[in-house]
């Protein structure tokens, strides 16, 4: 299912909840369309892998859901703050994701108010769904994603962003074009210890499924080793330890 419904008709839509997720406020979706006008949002668009009461969407979170939308006739994702989320604004995720985007991580922000965040649409299979199609016989191009998405933490651990998701990273990295995107900065803080390039080897190498997945095709690299090189990691975070991690990880070049 997917369906094109331009904002100005959304109030008589079914999926008119949406706007206040979880349940329809009609005085707050009036102010919110003013929001989604003032950002230049023409249409939103159900689809999506996700669903909310029989409506597709691209994504649901404990502070708002994700929908897929139109500005100027270009498809663009659309966050939205539930009514019931624990903060006032998505202020403080566009600034973390400003932070993101300023080493080329992350989906690019076009946009932001209290209720809504504009950002690139980035599609694709999650990475666990784009690990299962793999045959044996594409370990570089298995490898080249890995590197690349280890690089990408790398690079939020050297400007002081935690993610705070990627040790269960389920629904955190998709694969867009060929290439690993980490998603959804709402947990992101730059206030903890970076744990960026920990949290995502634990996940690919130390969680049961991604392990198994990863190993399908890649040789699977010596657990005592790789938990060494993360200590040295984490003991001194540069570019010789980070070497060394993907070197233990087997994703060297």
């Amino acid at each position: 299912m997917s369906e094109t419904v331009p904002i100005d008709t959304l109030p008589g839509h079914g999926a008119a909840f949406i706007l206040t997720f979880p349940g329809l406020d009609e005085e707050e979706a009036g102010r919110r369309l003013n929001e989604l006008r003032g950002l230049g949002v023409d249409a939103i668009e159900l689809r999506g892998r996700h669903a909310v009461r029989g409506y597709p969407i691209m994504g649901k979170g404990h502070v708002g859901i994700v929908i897929a939308a139109r500005v100027g006739g270009h498809p663009v994702a659309l966050k939205v703050r539930r009514m019931d989320a624990d903060r006032e604004s998505l202020e403080y995720e566009a600034e973390r994701l400003r932070v993101a985007n300023g080493v080329s991580v992350g989906p690019r922000l076009l946009g932001v108010s209290s209720n809504f965040l504009l950002m690139e649409l980035v599609e694709g299979p999650y990475l666990s769904n784009w690990l299962k199609d793999r045959e044996r016989d594409e370990p570089e191009r298995v490898r080249a994603l890995l590197a690349g998405l280890l690089g990408k933490t790398r690079r939020l651990d050297e400007v002081g962003l935690d993610h705070g998701e990627l040790s269960r990273a389920t629904r955190h990295v998709i694969v867009d074009g060929g290439e690993a995107r980490v998603v959804d900065f709402e947990s992101a803080s730059t206030a903890r210890r970076c744990a960026n390039v920990t949290s995502i080897v634990q996940f690919l190498f130390f969680n049961r499924q991604m392990r198994a997945l990863v190993g399908r095709v890649l040789p699977l690299p010596d657990g005592g080793r790789l938990i060494s090189s993360l200590r040295r990691y984490r003991r001194e975070p540069g570019e010789a330890s980070f070497a060394g991690v993907l070197e233990a990880c087997g994703l060297s070049a």
